[in-house]
């Protein structure tokens, strides 16, 4: 089984700087501008913390 990753990436001549890019293996599950790399990483974080969250919320 792949390991899912999210990364921040460069896009030159976009709109934005960057995107955060969620994939498996090599497949793109989501992704979405962002204005920098700080504010990529930040999404990720959040991203990954609202999982968390709502595993929680399901383990009641």
């Amino acid at each position: 089984m792949a390991f899912v990753t999210g990364d921040v990436v460069p896009t030159p001549g976009e709109e934005t700087p960057f995107k955060v890019v969620f994939k498996r293996g090599e497949e793109i599950i989501i992704e979405w501008p962002v204005d920098s790399k700080a504010a990529g990483e930040t999404d990720i974080i959040e991203t990954l913390a609202s999982l968390a969250d709502d595993e929680e919320d399901g383990d009641d």
